[in-house]
C-alpha cells in the first residue's frame, strides 16, 4: 500500500469527492506554504468528509489526527491506518488521556521534517451553523514543535469548509483557506506562560477561522442571512443559473457579522425583511421554485437553443444511460436508504451515504460480472465488469444533465402558466431588495 506520503489515497479522496459533489470550489490555495511545516485547522461539521475533501483537495499531502476510537470502526478502519491518520484520545470516548503525549509527539516529529499535518480544533463533528469553542491542541502542536526542535517556521493555515446541502448527492462544496497564522509572537509569551501562549494562539487561530466559515447562531437565521445576501446581490437575469458558492460567499459572512448590529439599530427594518423573506421562501417552496428562476427573463432565443441542446444530449445518450441505471441502481440507491436513517444527525448522512456507496458498488459489479460469465461465457463477464462502472458514470451526468432541463421547464411553464403568482413572486423579491439595500445603507455596513 505504501507509506502516506504515496499519492494513492489522495487519488481515492479525489474520485470520492469528484463522484459524491457535483463542484467543489477551492479558494485561497495561494495563502498554503508551498515548503515548510504547516498545520492545517479546519471547521469539522461533515463528519468523515471533512477530511476526505482536505485529503483531497489541499495542495500539500497532509496527516490528520482522527479520534481513536475510528480504529474501532470496522467500516472505517482500513482508511484511517492506509491514510496514517494520527489517533487522539478524548476523555469523552472514555480514552486514556496519557496517551496523546506520544500524539504530540508524532505530530512534532512530522512538523520537525517540514511536513503538514491536520487537525479539527472544535474537537468534535457537529451540526451547528457557527464555529464550536476551540480546544487548543493545535496551538500546543505548533508550540511544542517550535519549542522541541526549532527554530522550523511553523505556520498554522485555517481552512472553512462549507456544504451547500452537505448530506445530499451532487450537491455542492467550497473550501477557503485563509492567510497563513505566524505563532512567532506567542512563543515569545510560552517562554514565560505556555498556557497564556496556548490560549492567546488560539484566540487567533478562531478569528483565521471565522474569516473563512460561516457563522450564525441558527439555522433559521442562517436561511435568512443567505436569503437577503443573495437578493440583494442578484437582479434580473437571462436565464436561470445558480452562482458559485464563492461568488456569494465574502457577502454571506459580511451580511452575518453585521445581522446583530442591524437588529439593535433597527429592528422594526430587520422583522419587517424575516417576514417578507419568510413569505417569499414559502411561495417558492409551494411552487418548487428557486429564486434564480424567478429573476429570469428567459429570452425566446436562447431558452429554445437550451432545450434543444439538452434535448440532442437525451436521445443520444438514452441508451448507454439505460445501460448504466440497470447495472447500477442498487449502488445508486442503497446509499440513500441509508443515509436517511441517520437524517436526523446532520453531520452523518454524507459519510454513510459515502461509505455505503463504496461497499455496495464493488460488490454488485463484481456479481453481475459473475452472473454474466456464468450465463454467457468469461468475456462476457469481463465486459461486465468493465461497463458496469463506465456506464454508470456516463448514466450518472445523463440523469443529472436532464433532471436539471426538466426542472427548469416545469420552473418556465409554471411562472408562464401563472403569470400572477410570477408577478407576486418579483414584487415581494423587489421589497425584499429594496429593504435590504436601504438597511445596508443606513447601517453603514459594506457588504463585500
Amino acid at each position: 500500500m505504501g507509506r502516506w506520503t504515496d499519492d494513492a489515497p489522495r487519488r481515492l479522496a479525489r474520485g470520492l469527492t469528484r463522484l459524491f459533489y457535483h463542484s467543489v470550489e477551492v479558494r485561497g490555495a495561494e495563502h498554503v506554504p508551498t515548503e515548510g511545516p504547516v498545520v492545517f485547522v479546519a471547521n469539522h461539521g461533515n463528519s468523515l468528509v471533512d477530511p476526505l475533501l482536505l485529503v483531497a483537495l489541499l495542495p500539500r499531502q497532509t496527516r490528520f489526527l482522527a479520534k481513536s476510537t475510528l480504529w474501532k470502526n470496522p467500516a472505517v478502519l482500513p482508511f484511517v491506518r492506509w491514510f496514517e491518520a494520527i489517533p487522539v484520545y478524548r476523555q469523552q470516548d472514555g480514552s486514556d488521556m496519557s496517551r496523546n503525549q506520544d500524539t504530540f509527539s508524532r505530530c512534532y516529529e512530522e512538523l520537525a521534517r517540514g511536513a503538514a499535518v491536520g487537525l479539527f480544533p472544535e474537537g468534535i463533528s457537529h451540526d451547528q451553523p457557527e464555529l464550536q469553542p476551540l480546544k487548543t491542541g493545535a496551538a500546543r502542536i505548533a508550540l511544542g514543535a517550535e519549542a522541541d526542535h526549532g527554530p522550523l517556521g511553523v505556520r498554522i493555515v485555517p481552512v472553512g469548509l462549507t456544504f451547500e446541502e452537505k448530506g445530499r448527492f451532487r450537491s455542492r462544496a467550497l473550501l477557503v483557506v485563509g492567510e497563513a497564522i505566524d505563532p512567532t509572537p506567542e512563543l515569545a509569551i510560552a517562554a514565560d506562560d505556555s498556557r497564556e501562549a496556548s490560549r492567546a494562539l488560539t484566540a487567533r487561530i478562531e478569528a483565521g477561522l471565522r474569516s473563512v466559515t460561516l457563522n450564525y447562531p441558527s439555522w433559521e437565521m442562517s436561511s435568512l442571512v443567505e436569503r437577503a445576501a443573495d437578493v440583494y446581490a442578484e437582479g434580473e437575469r437571462s436565464l436561470p443559473g445558480r452562482p458559485e458558492l464563492a461568488q456569494r460567499f465574502s457577502l454571506r459572512r459580511d451580511f452575518g457579522e453585521g445581522y446583530a448590529a442591524a437588529r439593535t439599530k433597527h429592528p422594526e427594518r430587520v422583522e419587517q425583511i424575516e417576514r417578507l423573506a419568510h413569505r417569499y421562501d414559502g411561495m417558492l417552496r409551494a411552487l418548487a421554485l428557486r429564486d434564480d428562476q424567478v429573476t429570469a427573463r428567459y429570452p425566446w432565443r436562447r431558452a429554445t437553443a437550451y432545450v434543444g441542446d439538452r434535448m440532442a444530449v437525451l436521445l443520444l445518450g438514452l441508451p448507454i444511460a439505460i445501460v448504466g441505471t440497470l447495472l447500477n441502481y442498487l449502488p445508486y440507491r442503497l446509499p440513500g436508504w441509508v443515509g436517511a436513517l441517520v437524517q436526523r444527525t446532520g453531520d452523518l448522512p454524507a459519510t454513510y451515504k459515502i461509505l455505503t456507496g463504496m461497499l455496495a458498488a464493488p460488490v454488485t459489479w463484481a456479481l453481475e460480472a459473475w452472473l454474466a460469465a456464468s450465463l454467457w461465457g468469461f468475456w462476457a463477464g469481463v465486459v461486465t465488469a468493465v461497463a458496469a462502472p463506465v456506464t454508470g458514470w456516463f448514466a450518472l451526468l445523463f440523469h443529472e444533465r436532464n433532471g436539471s432541463m426538466w426542472r427548469e421547464i416545469l420552473a418556465y411553464l409554471t411562472l408562464r402558466w401563472r403569470p400572477e403568482r410570477a408577478a407576486e413572486l418579483r414584487g415581494l423579491r423587489a421589497e425584499i431588495r429594496r429593504e435590504v439595500a436601504a438597511l445596508v445603507d443606513e447601517v453603514g455596513a459594506d457588504p463585500g
